[in-house]
């Protein structure tokens, strides 16, 4: 089944898009997603489930002509580890007999006023055009890193490289970025 047809049965609510969803793209989420929390197999296979119900209940918000099912699929694992990741560290805080202050501190929504968020996402625009520039090795760096949130060491492992040879590109990467930042902002 395509990406198309698989979209196309989720829409019409047939379980069969749903089962084709998760047979094909299972491992990918799974190896994004344990990437983020490790080796929690519970919060794995929770994220897994809360990817499928978010495409399930905004599929038709889904737009092919933006991105693939298989990025959409990505971006959308990889937000629902961070945020559980959040929630686990928020939890594991406040188990631990923390004062109530500084566990407020943890559970306060830090949200930018509307100024900050516009310059935020200014920013990352400009992030997105330098890594779109850059050469394909040096773009699956930076989005292993960045956006996968793996180590350098599974990061060298995949792409043959050594663990400070990943560390080495990837301060020169961010030296780099800074600077083409710095050009933005001016």
């Amino acid at each position: 089944m395509t990406e198309e047809e698989i979209i196309e049965r989720i829409k019409e609510q047939e379980d069969i898009g749903m089962e084709a969803l998760a047979n094909r793209y299972k491992k990918l989420l799974v190896y994004i997603i344990s990437g983020i929390l490790g080796a929690r197999a519970d919060d794995i296979e929770e994220c897994v489930n809360d990817t499928y119900l978010k495409i399930w209940r905004n599929v038709d918000k889904f737009d092919f002509s933006r991105a693939s099912l298989t990025t959409y699929l990505k971006v959308i694992a990889r937000n629902t580890a961070i945020n559980r990741l959040r929630d686990v560290r928020r939890h594991e805080l406040c188990r631990a007999d923390v004062e109530l202050s500084q566990c407020a501190d943890v559970v306060v929504d830090s949200s930018a006023d509307v100024e900050d968020a516009i310059l935020k996402k200014e920013r990352a625009e400009w992030l997105n055009e330098f890594i779109r520039e850059l050469p394909k090795k040096e773009q699956e760096l930076m989005l292993r890193k960045y956006f996968y949130l793996q180590p350098s060491k599974q990061i060298a492992s995949a792409m043959g490289m050594t663990v400070n040879a990943v560390d080495t590109k990837l301060s020169r990467l961010r030296g780099r970025a800074r600077d083409f930042l710095k050009l933005q902002d001016t």
